[in-house]
């Protein structure tokens, strides 16, 4: 099988095949920890002392503000197509009853800002951010990625100043999403925030997947960065480039060790954007 069929092959299973219908994370209802601590994604949002909106409101508590999960209970509400648990939740000294929609599923610092993640669930397969600064809500938006579950979120903050001019902030936000391929698979999301403050979906790439006998796995390689050469698996070095960002993948067959494809994407910043530009 040629790289070019074998990345292909991988692909369809990826992005085409999980859009069919009764696939097993239908019924997929994402939640969170108990014992952990997340941050109020909404704001101006009611604690109540019942898990349901009859009850009485105990507090107000305004974006960014932290709460403790105490217990996930048997309730569950859906608004806007999307469907959560209530949790009864620690504010401070107070405790009480928020719908888990009005939480951050994740969230993370950068400098003096915070980014607040919330996954929308199954019906709407989408991500949706908001950059708040103590509690003061900057800026939000929205992005389609597929079925989410909560179990992998991680962040990398990338070195913004290595692109000129340069955004105010870039990182990578790590999700999983459901697919038929060994349950799920990886992927990360490039965002930048620009200097007024404005959050903007980059592009998005996947480290690694396997459908054997087909499997995949890449590199982001930056411009201060070398990607040195490997000779087991015919891999080539691939040095920086001056306002890029150059994806390298790896197609290889693990029933065959002397198969193996290399494929570029050259992501060229140029100011606002990475505009794609594809190379063999």
């Amino acid at each position: 099988m040629s790289g070019y069929k074998s990345l292909l092959y991988i692909l369809v299973f990826l992005y085409v095949f999980p859009l069919f219908p009764q696939n097993h994370w239908d019924n997929y209802i994402h939640e969170k920890t108990v014992g952990s601590t997340y941050q109020i994604f909404g704001d101006n949002v009611n604690l109540r002392d019942a898990d349901n909106l009859k009850s009485k409101v105990k507090k107000k508590l305004s974006i960014g503000s932290a709460v403790t999960i105490l217990a996930k209970t048997n309730q569950i509400m859906e608004q806007d197509s999307v469907k959560e648990y209530w949790y009864e939740v620690k504010s401070e000294k107070e405790i009480g009853y928020i719908w888990g929609g009005l939480i951050a599923d994740y969230s993370f610092p950068i400098e003096d800002h915070t980014i607040l993640c919330r996954n929308l669930g199954i019906k709407l397969n989408k991500i949706e951010l908001k950059l708040i600064q103590g509690d003061k809500l900057l800026s939000q938006s929205k992005w389609d990625v597929g079925p989410v579950s909560n179990e992998s979120w991680k962040h990398q903050i990338y070195p913004s100043s290595e692109f000129t001019p340069s955004p105010k902030f870039l990182f990578g936000l790590t999700y999983l999403v459901f697919s038929e391929i060994e349950y799920g698979y990886t992927n990360e999301q490039l965002i930048t925030i620009s200097p007024d403050k404005k959050l903007i979906s980059q592009f998005s790439w996947n480290p690694g997947s396997c459908d054997p006998p087909s499997c995949a796995e890449s590199w982001l390689v930056f411009p201060s960065e070398t990607l040195n050469a490997d000779i087991k698996t015919q891999r080539k070095t691939t040095k920086g480039k001056k306002n890029t960002i150059q994806e390298l993948t790896h197609s290889f067959d693990i029933e065959d060790s002397n198969f193996h494809e290399y494929y570029k994407s050259e992501y060229i910043w140029n100011g606002t954007t990475f505009q794609k530009k594809e190379s063999q």
